[in-house]
């Protein structure tokens, strides 16, 4: 997780978490005479876990071990070159975080507590990052910058991959043409389930069948059937409908009825008054601002530098690993 997105993806999730044991307080290595325990690793997951990261193989504990021994590299290094952020500009950095969030110092303190999150664990954090931005200016002499060739190199990148996000969802069998018919019931109720009631009420909804003509033509055929109703108007999706049912619905053709068939209150026939083709709209694809693309260039460099400088930092640096399952 880099210095860019820090505050913002802070207030993102919400983490609760019991009390650490004793057994979590087990040092698991050493780094320049800093202890990192198993209490660390844990307040670590959880910090990562507010910040967005759900990949598990970042949350992996050996991952994130490797990621604390960075920062006290990182910080070790820049207390060496006297560079180090001093308590208050870490002050002034937990009033961003707390800012962000809407509440106050105080606030932030409580925040973190009900999440079961440590102070000091946003402290070490910051302290490392802000260490690290300062070691690339006065160490390593690197500017990150993003040149106009640069961005535009990254934007030609991103509009392919969005195009081809766009043409594989386009091929989605679920986007694809759907043919919905719309039917018209008609119910003839039936109270009870006495045998000769039904097959009465079937054979009265079979004369409105033969007599229907057209969806409009629903009270000249059930002119003279007792308790006949019009009922609802639906749309059906084709894909949906039994497949032989479908095919004697295509078979009677608009304006003829299905039927009849059992329903919840009684016998009831399907009129077909048409159909027609619903195509869902094509995928749009919005593009990223410059600024945002630049963002991205940034922040892409950024986490190269981190992971080269860290790298020849971590050369010099002693490390004791206390667990051997944790050794490189």
């Amino acid at each position: 997780m880099n210095r860019f997105i820090f505050v913002i993806a802070f207030a993102l999730a919400v983490v609760f978490a019991p009390l650490p044991s004793l057994a979590q307080e087990a040092v698991i290595a050493i780094v320049n005479d800093h202890p990192i325990t198993n209490f660390d690793i844990d307040q670590r997951i959880k910090l990562m876990g507010l910040l967005g990261s759900n990949d598990p193989a970042r949350l992996a504990r050996k991952v994130v071990l490797n990621n604390l021994i960075d920062d006290f590299v990182k910080i070790d290094e820049a207390k060496l070159l006297k560079i180090d952020p001093t308590t208050q500009d870490l002050d002034e950095r937990l009033g961003n975080i707390a800012q962000a969030l809407k509440t106050d110092r105080a606030g932030l303190a409580s925040k973190l507590t009900s999440l079961g999150l440590s102070e000091a664990s946003v402290v070490q954090y910051s302290a490392a990052q802000m260490s690290f931005s300062r070691l690339l200016l006065v160490k390593y002499h690197v500017k990150l910058t993003a040149s106009p060739a640069d961005v535009d190199k990254k934007l030609a990148e991103v509009k392919t991959e969005l195009q081809g996000r766009a043409a594989q969802m386009e091929k989605d069998p679920s986007r694809q043409p759907v043919q919905v018919l719309q039917l018209q019931e008609i119910n003839f109720p039936v109270d009870g389930t006495d045998p000769g009631l039904l097959q009465s009420r079937a054979a009265e909804a079979g004369q409105v069948a033969q007599k229907m003509k057209s969806c409009a033509g629903f009270k000249e055929a059930s002119a003279g059937i007792f308790n006949v109703q019009l009922g609802k108007k639906i749309e059906a999706d084709a894909r949906k409908l039994p497949p032989k049912m479908l095919e004697i619905i295509k078979q009677h053709g608009v304006g003829h009825a299905v039927g009849p068939m059992r329903y919840a209150g009684g016998l009831q026939l399907l009129v077909l008054c048409g159909s027609r083709t619903v195509t869902p709209p094509p995928v749009s694809v919005t593009m990223p601002t410059r600024e945002q693309v630049e963002s991205v260039v940034l922040n892409d460099r950024y986490t190269e530098a981190e992971k080269q400088y860290t790298a020849q930092m971590r050369k010099e640096a002693v490390i004791e690993y206390k667990d051997p399952s944790y050794a490189q």
